[in-house]
């Protein structure tokens, strides 16, 4: 089921190469918008998950235009518990990207995969997701991926897995540049910073480099295989 000629195959490369280009055009921010939004699903859904985890009770979850998003939610009262849900944001995004590196490399699986992925973003939709501009997000994802898992374009299956896996990866690292300039406002590295009295900026340099590590360590393995 693994490529036997490459470690995490063309398909990946052509998206981490199309990444790049795109991003170095004017219209980065509208060919590339869809993705933060898928992004900032996955960061929320983390927060939800952990928040589920701990014993708590998610109320809801709401994704913006501007690809930011909110998590509303009861958590168990003690640092531990609301550190963990504080962190999993932008360490969930930066796991689920590389586990999406990894899942590149299982070929024959990328309609299920992708089915996978769509499922969960409907489960969400229907517990937790409540704005109406998240909906909208939400339900054209999901359709979007479950509608193309049932396709017979296995290439442009392929392809979007892996663009999926390269936008969340990179988004994980670079979103948590934010942290460093928006100060005391609201923000997840506020939140830890209130729990465990550290500056805001050392729980963003903490996370950045932890997902940089995760990142670095799931192209050396999977590079290094064959």
């Amino acid at each position: 089921m693994f490529s036997s000629r490459r470690g995490l195959g063309r398909w990946f490369w052509t998206a981490a190469a199309a990444s790049f280009v795109v991003s170095v055009t004017p219209w980065a921010p509208i060919i590339l918008y869809p993705f933060k939004l898928f992004t900032t699903w996955v960061h929320e859904s983390s927060h939800a998950l952990m928040t589920v985890l701990v014993g708590g009770r998610v109320t809801s979850i709401a994704i913006e235009r501007d690809t930011s998003g909110l998590t509303m939610s009861l958590v168990p009262l003690g640092r531990v518990p609301q550190g963990l849900v504080a962190s999993a944001g932008y360490l969930g995004a930066a796991v689920v990207g590389c586990l999406l590196m990894v899942s590149t490399r299982v070929e024959r699986s990328a309609h299920s995969i992708l089915a996978f992925i769509g499922a969960c973003m409907l489960v969400t939709l229907a517990i937790w997701i409540r704005n109406p501009f998240g909906v909208v997000v939400v339900l054209a994802w999901s359709a979007a991926l479950l509608l193309l898992a049932r396709s017979r374009f296995a290439d442009a299956v392929r392809f979007l897995l892996s663009l999926l896996a390269v936008q969340v990866a990179l988004n994980a690292v670079y979103d948590i540049r934010v942290l460093f300039f928006i100060g005391r406002g609201q923000s997840d590295a506020a939140t830890m910073a209130r729990l465990f009295l550290l500056p805001a900026w050392v729980w963003a340099t903490a996370w950045m480099v932890m997902s940089l590590g995760l990142l670095y360590g799931t192209l050396r393995v999977t590079g290094g295989r064959r």
